[in-house]
């Protein structure tokens, strides 16, 4: 099933790495737009306030789940890594 994956990134090393991280374990089917807030913050403000990103990097999955920082695990398009992430890391409305 594809996913709507939204990155959201500033200029740095860390937002680099996670941008590197979700394009390499993505699959074909999913969906992958990247929100760099040092370019255009003003095009994505709303997105920031609706999901009430506090930190770059964050990532959304489908616009329930929220992971702040660099991930922790090896990022790879799986069913099973989806369940998990929406049990560990669900958005709080």
């Amino acid at each position: 099933m594809p996913h709507r994956l939204e990155l959201f990134i500033s200029d740095c090393p860390l937002c680099r790495k996670t941008r590197a991280m979700i394009e390499l374990g993505k699959c074909a089917g999913c969906s992958f737009t990247v929100h760099d807030l040092s370019k255009n913050f003003n095009a994505v403000e709303e997105l920031v306030k609706k999901y009430q990103i506090r930190s770059v990097p964050t990532l959304i999955i489908d616009g329930k789940i929220k992971i702040e920082g660099v991930p922790t695990f090896t990022f790879i398009c799986d069913e099973n890594l989806y369940r998990i992430l929406e049990e560990k890391y669900a958005s709080k409305p």
